[in-house]
């Protein structure tokens, strides 16, 4: 009976004991945000922080972005209507599951994806990724795939939007799909192209025109691991194709096509906007 008290004392010791550590580390976290958050008070005295679209000042607990823009973000609801003009862009020429960008390119709003592209604000492709992955819990998606830059172009820049992009996405959809990852080997650019910013809809065509190619091993190692996994060796990926801006729907016709010539699977694209 001694031993019972004993051990039942024990018990109770550690559970208090636990409890004290857990309060402990969540008064630090908060101690943590707070100081973060006074240092940047601090920091706006001294620096304009602007948002990237209105040019407000903003305050010590926005980010590149004002909460007024954020609330008039011009989204597309492309995630509700299967039949949407997005949609509409690639019928009759590759077979695509689904489109759903997320806003619509115009005004302001121009300059969020400018500074995404051209800038390096990577926290706020993340930050739009996951938003837009927000409205893609219902699709079933089994892998996401950036659309890729060339090697040269990327050390150019410094990075690939589209991989922010898909990165933001991804962590949303982990909610539903623990296993989901991003894929930036599956796809590759071989051909250095100019960038389609200023070019007309025929020569964006042409500017991609076997501009990308699949990686064979990577393939192979992605057919295997399906085969593995499952006795149906028939499975269906559906893939999740990413990219930052849909406007002819050139680039993501090009490696949508390719992807579906290579695997046994359906196709899905997200961008971050669209240009009707």
């Amino acid at each position: 009976m001694f031993t019972c008290k004993k051990v039942n004392f024990t018990f109770w010791r550690a559970k208090i004991l636990i409890s004290r550590k857990l309060a402990q580390m969540k008064t630090s976290q908060i101690i943590l945000s707070d100081i973060l958050l006074w240092l940047k008070s601090l920091a706006a005295l001294f620096i304009k922080r602007e948002c990237i679209c209105c040019k407000r000042e903003l305050l010590a607990s926005e980010n590149s972005i004002c909460m007024f823009c954020t609330e008039d973000l011009p989204l597309t609801y492309c995630w509700i209507n299967a039949s949407s003009p997005a949609d509409r862009t690639f019928w009759g020429r590759t077979k695509i599951e689904r489109v759903i960008p997320l806003i619509i390119y115009s005004g302001v709003y121009k300059s969020l994806l400018y500074s995404i592209k051209y800038h390096g604000n990577v926290r706020m492709a993340i930050r739009l990724g996951r938003l837009l992955g927000s409205h893609l819990l219902c699709l079933d998606i089994d892998l996401v795939i950036p659309v890729p830059l060339h090697p040269r172009k990327k050390r150019q820049r410094g990075y690939n939007q589209s991989e922010l992009i898909a990165k933001g996405i991804t962590d949303r959809l982990k909610a539903v799909n623990k296993n989901i990852r991003v894929e930036n080997k599956l796809l590759m650019r071989k051909n250095f192209t100019l960038t389609q910013t200023q070019k007309d809809r025929a020569d964006r065509w042409q500017n991609v025109k076997n501009a990308f190619c699949i990686n064979a091993k990577c393939a192979s190692s992605l057919k295997a691991k399906v085969i593995r996994n499952s006795r149906n060796t028939t499975e269906c990926f559906h893939f999740l194709l990413v990219d930052d801006v849909l406007t002819t729907g050139a680039t993501l016709d090009a490696c949508a096509s390719l992807l579906l010539a290579e695997f046994n699977c359906r196709v899905s694209i997200a961008t971050l906007a669209y240009i009707p």
